[in-house]
């Protein structure tokens, strides 16, 4: 299942996993019991033993990912260690959300986890669980985003912003209600044409225009792109931006299928 989980058990056994395993042996005592990664994996999978050894563990591996260059390394060990969780989330995801690529749902929520992991301050206390329950909001939080982009959006107008230049031209141009057509009509190849003719004739303003490109065609999240002290602004700025698009291809359309 995509990037996440192929060859991760043999890059648990690469030779600088196992130099900076050594290491964490040499520089804590809670390494010491256990003989390799998998060892540790196994352990923190464990759900009947050792909850306070753990707590101490994925600290202890919070800290380096945080503080050196070493610790960068580490990214599939914490996706082998929450492997469990991603899966779950994973599920729980694509019920509520089908709309989500398989590749695409599991990559992003690797991406929060090990963004989460660098980033956030974790206590030291209930370490598993709290990652857990952040990570389940957080890719929540997403999926409502993408979830509302999509509401704002006609359908064609949707595929549109998802798709390359090759999947547009195999579309069939003749249909009235295609995407083929309505771009021709209006004279540009791709999404990101049809932003600039609407920003140029001031259906939608630039800051808009931006806004668009970097979440549903540069597939970013509004949070990402935007301080704390902006986000509700350019939350409802977007959707705006998004509801002047749809009136407008609504009116081209109305006015081009008239008699």
């Amino acid at each position: 299942m995509g990037f996440a989980f192929a060859g991760i058990r043999k890059e648990l056994d690469s030779p600088e996993l196992g130099k900076l395993f050594i290491r964490l042996q040499a520089d804590c005592q809670y390494f010491a019991p256990f003989p390799d990664w998998h060892a540790v994996i196994a352990f923190l999978h464990d759900r009947k033993r050792g909850y306070r050894l753990k707590d101490r563990i994925l600290w202890r591996l919070i800290r380096c990912q945080q503080q050196g260059d070493q610790g960068k390394k580490l990214g599939v060990v914490f996706l082998a260690v929450f492997a469990p969780a991603i899966l779950s989330i994973y599920k729980h995801g694509r019920k509520r959300y089908p709309f989500f690529g398989d590749e695409d749902l599991l990559q992003e929520i690797c991406t929060l986890l090990l963004r989460m992991l660098s980033e956030t301050k974790i206590l030291s206390d209930k370490v598993a669980a709290r990652i857990v329950g952040q990570l389940r909001n957080d890719v929540r939080d997403l999926l409502d985003e993408k979830s509302l982009d999509r509401e704002w959006l006609h359908t064609d107008v949707l595929d549109l912003f998802g798709a390359d230049a090759d999947t547009r031209v195999s579309q069939t141009l003749t249909d009235e209600s295609g995407i083929g057509a309505l771009m021709d009509l209006l004279g540009v190849a791709d999404a990101r044409g049809l932003l600039d003719l609407l920003a140029r004739r001031r259906v939608i303003d630039w800051e808009g225009k931006r806004l668009i490109e970097a979440t549903l065609i540069g597939g970013k999240t509004l949070k990402e792109i935007s301080r704390p002290a902006e986000y509700e602004r350019l939350k409802y700025h977007r959707a705006n931006t998004l509801k002047a698009i749809r009136d407008y291809l609504f009116a081209i359309q109305k006015k081009r299928n008239a008699p």
